[in-house]
């Protein structure tokens, strides 16, 4: 079999972190060629057209959520990018089959991911795809590699701890989140009718009273009308509340602001968007921003009007979300972030993700491998002991 593993290689430049790319084919045996391919700043793509329809189109083939999707990448990086863009793709001939899009930073190889990606991995058309590429991420002899947010039945752990321990590798491999998700099984019916009877009570009560201040109804909007808006609307109410008073709110840094604006412009070009709204009135008092792929509703983020906090509205609307979704025929609503109590009312399926950590068998290695096991828990402890989260982009 011809296969080819292409590395992509994107630096930053610091002053208007323009970027470029070089793009080496690497053959399994054999010589390399390379090749320059030219990209715009960041009010532009990042990616060339022929990479981003590619990786759109492996993407479709793998089935993948929305994070592995160049779009989403892009946005990522133009937010939170630090260091050089390193995307790795094998190709079998000319047919992309495999990618993983990388950052090289400070020493450290890493998952283009954070807190705001839920879900990141190896797009692979196979097994042996997954294994050749991970092949390649360690062949260039890292000092540390992390991979964060990883499915543990998915490919990329498995293929990872391979390679790492065949290259010598300490690896460690912890829990990174827990997140809940619904599958839309059977009717909408005999779902109400298994959820908590004291909450289907109050949902009754908080409903008649805000009726009776004016017309309580929902709104589903996908973007492609009143999208500044809507959009504002939203941040407006998730920033309202709790996330906004302990700077979690989207509104809360420019980085996150311009992230998810640009991930809801993406989803909102490809009819992926919606924006939940709760509204009495005019007034919107609860909100959901989401995108669905695949007949699956992603939930991003969420938010609701303090002032109207015993009336539960972020409730109200997740009752409206959930009979939406098995309206419109969707097959399972993820609800990512942790596994927050309040979500243990709509749903007890658990989705673990995992963190991989490698660790090169020389000095460099043992040395970053002591500062991750001893000094990182160290600094986590203290952004809890000050209220950070860990991974805030502050």
């Amino acid at each position: 079999m011809n296969q080819h593993v292409q590395h992509a290689a994107r630096d930053i430049a610091s002053a208007g972190r323009l970027p470029h790319a070089t793009l080496g084919y690497a053959p399994a045996a054999g010589t390399s060629e390379t090749q320059r391919e030219s990209a715009c700043g960041l009010s532009g793509p990042l990616l060339s057209n022929t990479l981003r329809q590619e990786w759109d189109e492996l993407a479709a083939h793998c089935r993948a959520a929305p994070y592995l999707h160049p779009g989403w990448v892009e946005a990522w990086w133009r937010a939170f990018g630090a260091g050089d863009l390193d995307i790795r793709t094998l190709r079998r001939g000319k047919r992309l089959v495999g990618l993983l899009p990388m950052a090289q930073n400070h020493g450290v190889l890493e998952s283009a991911a954070n807190y705001h990606t839920p879900a990141f991995g190896i797009l692979a058309e196979d097994s042996e795809a997954a294994l050749a590429l991970t092949r390649e991420l360690f062949a260039g002899r890292p000092t540390h590699l992390s991979i964060t947010s990883l499915d543990p039945a998915a490919e990329t752990i498995s293929a990872c701890q391979h390679t790492a321990e065949e290259a010598g590798y300490k690896v460690v491999i912890r829990a990174y989140q827990r997140s809940l998700y619904i599958d839309l099984n059977g009717t909408w019916g005999e779902y109400e009718s298994g959820l908590g009877r004291n909450l289907l009570r109050n949902l009754r009560r908080a409903r008649k009273h805000l009726e009776q201040e004016s017309v309580l109804g929902v709104e589903i909007a996908d973007g492609r009308e009143r999208f500044e808006g809507l959009l504002h609307e939203a941040f407006a109410v998730e920033s309202s509340g709790w996330k906004g008073a302990g700077r979690t709110a989207i509104e809360s840094h420019p980085r996150t602001r311009d992230f998810y604006t640009d991930v809801a412009r993406w989803g909102a070009a490809r009819g992926m968007l919606r924006l939940y709204f709760l509204r009495l009135g005019h007034r919107p008092l609860a909100m959901y921003f989401a995108l669905v792929h695949q007949g699956i509703c992603h939930l991003l983020k969420g938010g609701y009007d303090p002032a109207y906090r015993r009336y539960s509205p972020g409730n109200l609307l997740m009752h409206a979300v959930i009979r939406d979704c098995f309206a419109a025929g969707f097959t399972r609503i993820e609800f990512n972030g942790d596994a927050e109590p309040y979500k243990f009312c709509w749903a007890a399926a658990v989705r673990e993700r995992k963190r991989l950590e490698a660790f090169a068998p020389n000095a460099a290695g043992r040395l970053a491998w002591a500062g991750f096991t001893y000094v990182r828990p160290v600094a986590r402890r203290l952004q809890r002991a000050l209220g950070i989260r860990p991974d805030a982009d502050v």
